[in-house]
């Protein structure tokens, strides 16, 4: 069974509820074992939409995290989570109850089996960093996971670009020039340019679903961007070419003062990033079949 770990910024933007969505249906279906989210941006509300959005989805039971320094990133408001946590059931009533990010990771990693976990991110990344940083923390990654796919980076200008998640502030720069530098596993990026295009989530007919609903709030009742979504679908398909991509290999750093990300191309580096083989409607058309 694989294990996944969920990291989200589930912050201004709505495609991460996309995502989720589709990380649950996928564990409900048997395909993976969800045993963890960890928010690594805070708002009000974090905590509670999240648990909400989950407990409508059938799985309000998967623990939650959240990195509370995580409050200084930027990003257009909206009412989504506020929205979310006020018309939904949850048990999670507040970012009081969620857990700390560092300990319920090595808790998951520590019941886990080796070689069986899979790390996906959506969001920003310093709570990976923190991780390996921490000596238990790197023993545990060494040992059970398998690899990691982020949605991070822009490589269509020759593997070098600046994209949102890692060059937002300070903190997410530093910590994905570290992460980039010391994860001792693979790493699979979808980058910007994947999914800029590629429209889902909206749906102005449909008013009772918590997905639309929170599209809607964020002022995208006809869709978003769906960089996160497309993550889960290609780390669910663990196969680039069946997900519609290919892959050019090699290695991923960052600047720390600009965020800018450059690959070095070296077939057997330890990094990835995928490219598209098909026109956005065929990926539209795949996340329409896990989104609806």
């Amino acid at each position: 069974m694989r294990t996944i770990i969920l990291g989200t910024d589930w912050w201004t933007d709505c495609d991460d509820i996309a995502a989720v969505r589709i990380a649950c249906r996928a564990h409900r279906k048997g395909f993976w074992n969800f045993a963890g989210a960890v928010i690594d941006a805070c708002m009000p509300y974090s905590a509670a939409s999240l648990n909400a959005f989950l407990t409508a989805e059938g799985c309000g039971e998967i623990p939650v995290a959240l990195d509370r320094a995580g409050t200084d990133f930027t990003g257009h408001l909206s009412a989504y989570q506020k929205n979310l946590a006020e018309r939904w059931p949850h048990r999670i009533a507040s970012n009081d109850g969620a857990e700390e990010p560092l300990p319920m990771l090595k808790r998951l990693l520590g019941e886990a089996e080796d070689g069986t976990v899979e790390l996906i991110e959506i969001g920003f990344p310093q709570v990976w960093a923190a991780l390996i940083r921490d000596p238990e923390g790197m023993a545990l990654v060494e040992r059970r996971v398998r690899k990691m796919w982020m949605m991070a980076g822009r490589f269509d200008e020759g593997g070098v670009g600046v994209e949102h998640n890692i060059a937002n502030n300070a903190r997410s720069r530093e910590a994905a020039a570290y992460l980039f530098a010391h994860f001792p596993k693979p790493i699979t990026f979808l980058g910007w340019e994947i999914g800029h295009d590629v429209i889902s989530g909206g749906d102005p007919e449909n008013g009772d679903d918590p997905l639309v609903q929170a599209f809607r709030d964020h002022g995208s009742p006809r869709g978003r961007s769906s960089w996160d979504p497309m993550t889960i679908l290609l780390a669910l398909a663990d196969d680039p070419e069946r997900a519609g991509y290919s892959l050019r290999r090699g290695r991923v750093s960052v600047d720390p003062a600009t965020g800018e990300n450059r690959m070095t191309p070296d077939p057997d580096g330890p990094h990835a990033y995928v490219v598209r083989e098909h026109p956005a409607a065929w990926y539209e058309a795949e996340l329409m079949r896990w989104l609806r």
